[in-house]
């Protein structure tokens, strides 16, 4: 028979069409009253095709793409190993035609989240030369900004020129877009008169961190007051404060809050460049747990109020240095005098580092064992006069910790002022101390000097025959 053949698509439609071959025998009747949404036959197959909708799209978008690929392959050697007409009807071909394009648009889709490229339609152009026609949705996916990372302008009529309540009903994102950070600076005492959410706070913070990235300058710094709350110790470390009205004022509004990490920050930040406090100041940082201490110099340890030792936490004198701790020890005792026993040494143990070889010696006779974290506290000069015997009492079951601490002060100090086979009696395997018929002589210069320089050379030669007796012994 000859070949029945409607018009050729033309442009970027495709008009619907039927090819019925003769010579080869596969065509397939022309389908009667054909429904809407056929839009047309393949080349070379002779079977209408209905392109998939959006709907039928959508149905299936949720499946993996395994579950669809695998099954449209297995029908696709079935469709080309069974006989002819077996797979050409619209039922089943449609459906042949609608799986494969659709694991087609799942690949493609996946490839264009990687690239951000358009996608053509590769799959579609091997099956047939004369597919002019492409879905819209398939042409061209262009990449999208992620969600929430646009930058988004104030809408009109919500700019900001003054800090009122009516803040309190602006979104975050109004906030962000519509607040200037100068404006919060210039106006601190509206934002700490209104009752904004720590949402909000942050915001106002975030803004005031990008207008000063160096650090707040110090009229900022005094007006904060209970946006103290806010910042950060790393905030208040980039800060200049100079005035002790400054800290005063700080310290006044945020009495009885929890805010030990910044105030201690505060006071080394302003003590760091020569500020110094008033005893009123020092009565105020009593309020707060004295994470500060450290920070103050000896001669304002000894200003402040006794009661203070009573809040101290061993982390809180981490960092003193020893001229702190003998004035920091002194006032503990003092305040803890009225305890004995285990409670006593369990309060005061925080202050050792600033205890007396004579402080030592009373916990040994008062069978006091001191671990090893607190006996390497220990300041140098209170330990070198101590024997092996009274370190043995001190450190009890804790002894054997000096072979881990022999390399480090105060206890490598100790070690080469004993005699070698004293420590070797230990049976700890300690090293450092003094060889058999060696003597030692302390020539300490700074005492040798005090006397005057004319007695440094009689000195040296009182000495010379004491050298001479121990070459002789030897």
């Amino acid at each position: 028979m000859g070949m029945d053949q409607r018009a050729a698509p033309t442009g970027d439609s495709w008009a619907p069409q039927r090819t019925r071959s003769s010579s080869a025998g596969l065509g397939s009747p022309p389908l009667a009253g054909s429904r809407p949404g056929w839009v047309g036959a393949v080349a070379g197959g002779g079977t209408e095709r209905r392109a998939p909708t959006s709907a039928s799209v959508g149905r299936l978008s949720g499946r993996p793409r395994s579950l669809l690929v695998q099954p449209v392959q297995t029908m696709a050697l079935q469709c080309a190993r069974s006989p002819v007409g077996s797979c050409a009807t619209p039922t089943h071909s449609s459906l042949l035609f609608l799986l494969l394009s659709f694991g087609w648009v799942l690949h493609s889709r996946a490839q264009t989240a990687d690239t951000g490229r358009g996608v053509l339609t590769p799959w579609l152009q091997r099956t047939s030369q004369d597919l002019s026609w492409q879905w819209p949705e398939l042409t061209a996916i262009l990449r999208r900004a992620p969600r929430g990372t646009e930058k988004k302008a104030c809408p009109p009529g919500k700019e900001v020129h003054v800090v009122n309540e009516n803040l309190i009903f602006y979104n975050e994102w109004e906030l962000e877009a519509c607040v200037d950070g100068a404006l919060l600076a210039e106006q601190m005492d509206a934002v700490n008169a209104h009752p904004f959410t720590y949402q909000q706070l942050n915001i106002f913070k975030q803004k005031l961190d990008q207008l000063y990235p160096q650090g707040y300058p110090e009229p900022l710094i005094r007006n904060l007051s209970y946006f103290f709350l806010e910042v950060t110790p790393e905030d208040i470390h980039k800060w200049n404060v100079t005035s002790l009205e400054t800290v005063k004022s700080l310290l006044k509004v945020n009495k009885g809050r929890k805010v030990d990490a910044q105030v201690a920050a505060l006071i080394a930040r302003y003590v760091g460049v020569g500020g110094q406090l008033d005893k009123a100041t020092l009565d105020m940082l009593a309020s707060f747990r004295p994470a500060y201490l450290c920070s103050l110099s000896p001669e304002q340890l000894s200003s402040m109020r006794q009661d203070v030792v009573w809040a101290v936490r061993p982390q809180d004198l981490d960092t003193c240095r020893p001229l702190q701790m003998d004035v920091l020890y002194p006032k503990a005792h003092v305040a803890f005098q009225n305890m004995s026993g285990s409670e006593y040494f369990a309060r005061i143990k925080p202050f050792l580092g600033g205890a007396s070889t004579e402080d030592l010696r009373a916990f040994i006779r008062q069978n006091v064992t001191m671990d090893m974290a607190t006996f390497r506290k220990l300041q140098k000069e209170a330990l070198l006069p101590m024997t092996i015997a009274e370190v043995q009492k001190l450190l009890g079951p804790n002894l054997a910790g000096l072979k881990v601490e022999e390399g480090n002060s105060p206890v490598r100090d100790w070690l080469l002022r004993q005699q070698q086979d004293d420590l070797d009696s230990l049976g700890l395997g300690l090293h450092g101390g003094i060889p058999n018929g060696y003597l030692v002589l302390d020539l300490n210069v700074r005492e040798a000097f005090s006397g005057g320089p004319h007695l440094l050379g009689p000195a040296l030669l009182a000495m010379v025959p004491a050298l001479l007796l121990a070459l002789i012994l030897n």
